[in-house]
This record gives C-alpha cells, structure tokens and sequence, in this order.
C-alpha cells in the first residue's frame, strides 16, 4: 500500500490538474483575462513555461533514475511531468488564441 501512494497521488493531482484547465477554459472571460495579462508583459509571461518544461525534465530524469535504483513508485514521477507539460500546453493554448473583437 505505500509503496502506490505516491504513484496514486501523482495521478490524481494530475487529473485534478486537467479537471481545472477544463473548468477555466470553459469561461470565456477568464480566457480572455489571461490573454491580456500574457499580452501585457509577453516576456515575463515566458518564465513560468520555460522553468516548467525545465521541471518537467528534470522530473522524468528523477523518474528513469529512481526506476533504474529500483524505486518502483518512481513512476509518479512521469505523471509529474505531464502535469507540468499539461499546464504549460494550456497556456501556450491561450497565448495563440486570436484576441476577440468586443
């Protein structure tokens, strides 16, 4: 039993994760919120995503490691990094977005 618990937990922050990217990509003033705020400052916007992927490669580097130390649970690791890319997936989704005419 302890032994799945982190692999477990790894999944469901990973569908909590995309249960909520579906819930704010649903209201449309939301989306449209954040593309002004990736608007407005374009480069600082950038540093989330990058320290993101960067997290997420470093999270599936500690997954490969821990599975060849023969760490079992170690594939929690790689629903890490999907949730990671996840999140970083969403924002270039409303970053690309054509802006509404209001």
């Amino acid at each position: 039993m302890r032994d799945s618990l982190f692999p477990v937990m790894s999944v469901a922050l990973l569908v909590l994760t995309a249960a909520g990217i579906v819930w704010r990509a649903r209201n449309k003033r939301w989306v449209h919120n954040a593309q002004l705020a990736l608007n407005a400052q374009p480069r600082l916007s950038l540093i989330l995503p990058v320290f993101l992927v960067l997290g997420a490669a470093v999270t599936v580097f500690l997954g490969v490691g821990s599975l060849e130390a023969g760490f079992t649970p170690g594939f929690g690791f790689f629903a890490l990094a999907l949730d990671a890319l996840l999140i970083v997936g969403f924002t270039v989704w409303i970053a690309r977005r054509p802006f509404p005419m209001d």
